[in-house]
């Protein structure tokens, strides 16, 4: 309660960090400073717990919609940092398997996209969901400054009807020495195992000109996949796929949508991708629980993804149909943690 009246009041400020809650275009956001680094970070609850901006020195380093109502009006992801969950990315047909058992989707209660031209579903439920309830903020200079938003999955029938696995979605943001953490929780509530497969799909846009940006794929394979971006099963190397990639890509008139694994990892177990503009570098740094990056570069937009995920587009399906050999699955009471990092430099 004494949270919840600071928060209204302004903000709570300890040390180099602060958080303040306030109203943008009707909707409540929450915005995470570190006054040192001169960074900031924002978060729209009501429309999916969305980071929908992060600065450095007042530069974004996300590629940000106009405004929230044509984003929300758009009614696909498109900027900030959206998650994709329970399913990252697309589903072959309008129903999925796990464990030997089907389940079907049902278009009609209007909580998922679809992507042209094959139709398929597409980046989860929760993209542009109203109802996170923000449960914890914290701000010390000895751990940033951090808020956590949650969604008990299980309490909606609508959710449940798409994907009948009883879990509590959270996400913990923290703000912390010139990085900007996003942490995933899931706790399996129910009394029966439950397949975990999610992601984020955050927009960046470098500074320059695009005939300046370069990429660095963290990664030694490639899923393969045909015209409708549903992978095969079968890998590649990652330069065949791209050439360059694992060093210094210049993206130059080059169009990417490709997914990639057996990621290359530090000795923390971290897998660097980054993509950088003239002067301006964003690193996105994949904890180990993050197996999968799809990257993104689109000739039609002047924007990169670099796409954190759990497993290959498609997981469900394609562990059923024996082209993948393990799904992440939680038992009854299991808790699955992850986490990546935004590092921007140069800014």
């Amino acid at each position: 309660m004494i949270l919840r009246l600071a928060l209204k009041k302004g903000g709570i400020i300890m040390g180099n960090y602060s958080i303040s809650k306030k109203k943008v275009e009707g909707h409540a956001t929450y915005h995470l400073k570190d006054n040192k680094q001169k960074m900031s970070f924002s978060l729209a609850l009501d429309i999916g717990n969305w980071g929908y901006s992060l600065k450095v020195k007042g530069k974004e380093v996300f590629y940000v919609p106009e405004s929230f109502e044509k984003y929300i009006k758009a009614g696909g992801l498109g900027g900030g940092s959206p998650l994709m969950a329970p399913f990252a990315n697309r589903i072959d047909r309008e129903y999925y398997f796990f464990e030997g058992k089907k389940y079907l989707l049902n278009g009609e209660l209007g909580n998922f996209l679809r992507t042209s031209p094959t139709n398929f579903p597409i980046h989860g439920l929760l993209s542009h969901d109203t109802r996170w309830e923000v449960v914890k903020t914290n701000t010390s200079d000895s751990t940033g400054a951090a808020i956590t938003s949650r969604m008990e999955f299980y309490k909606y029938p609508d959710l449940m009807a798409q994907f009948p696995f009883a879990h509590v979605h959270e996400v913990t943001y923290r703000l912390k020495g010139g990085k900007l953490e996003c942490a995933t929780k899931i706790t399996n509530v129910g009394n029966s195992n439950m397949p975990v497969h999610f992601g984020y799909h955050p927009y960046f846009l470098p500074d320059g000109p695009r005939e300046q940006w370069t990429l660095h794929v963290a990664a030694r394979q490639h899923w393969v996949v045909p015209p409708e971006l549903i992978p095969s099963g079968e890998l590649e190397p990652a330069e065949q796929c791209l050439p360059g990639c694992t060093g210094t890509l210049p993206l130059g008139d080059t169009y990417i949508d490709a997914g990639f694994t057996d990621l290359i990892r530090d000795a923390d177990g971290l897998a660097h991708f980054w993509v950088a503009g003239q002067k301006h570098k964003v690193e996105v740094a994949f904890g180990p629980e993050f197996t999968t990056a799809v990257c993104f570069a689109p000739l039609k937009w002047q924007y990169v993804c670099i796409e954190p995920q759990t497993g290959p587009t498609n997981a469900f399906n394609l562990k059923h149909e024996g082209k993948i050999p393990s799904l992440r699955v939680l038992a009854p009471g299991d808790t699955f943690q992850g986490s990546y990092w935004f590092i921007p430099t140069g800014y």
